[in-house]
């Protein structure tokens, strides 16, 4: 297990002190756990293995296992952080933001996961910050919103970076490290396959 993991980190930073490497720009540091300076991850989304996107039990699997590692980001850093492992295992998500969220004068983001059938399960990783009692909430509320943004790109644009910049927390960025190694591993073994 060991030498997977030193076999692991060696594909990651190989070259350039890892710059070209999959993580591309900002990323490279020699340690596991910091692999980069806090910028933007390079490429944003990884290709890990797919969910049952069809399933909405698997929303709330893959929101469980995450959940106590994002519990202390703000509200917005939350749903960026849960829109990229979702995105990043397949689902449909984008970002649903009202600038004044059940009429309480506060703005709130939270994500729409649309399955094959286009029906949309909301999701909300800051439910009790605004009061709500589950996840995937039922409530009308969650139906209305000013504007849905498709992916980080669109929302940095309409929101700002620092609102969204979940990859400076060191809970969030373990996370990220772990899922790299895991697209690293399954990428070699796609091309051990081939």
């Amino acid at each position: 297990m060991a030498a997977f993991a030193v076999v692991g980190v060696y594909i990651l930073l190989d070259g350039d002190g890892g710059r070209d490497g999959i993580l591309g720009d900002g990323f490279g540091d020699s340690t596991l756990g910091d692999h980069f300076s806090g910028d933007m991850p390079d490429p944003y989304y990884l290709e890990l293995k797919p969910a049952d996107v069809h399933n909405p039990d698997d929303v709330i699997r893959y929101s469980s296992s995450i959940m106590g590692r994002a519990a202390d980001l703000p509200v917005f850093e939350r749903a960026a952080f849960y829109e990229w492992y979702f995105k990043s295992h397949g689902f449909d998500v984008s970002f649903a933001y009202a600038e004044d969220f059940a009429e309480t004068g506060k703005d709130h983001l939270w994500l729409l996961v649309k399955n094959q059938k286009g029906e949309v399960i909301e999701v909300d990783p800051s439910f009790s910050a605004v009061g709500g009692r589950s996840m995937v909430p039922l409530d009308q509320v969650y139906t209305s919103y000013d504007r849905e943004y498709m992916d980080i790109f669109e929302a940095m644009d309409g929101l700002g970076r620092d609102r969204l910049a979940w990859w400076k927390d060191g809970s969030a960025l373990q996370i990220l490290n772990e899922n790299v190694l895991v697209a690293e591993k399954e990428r070699a073994q796609r091309m051990a396959e081939a």
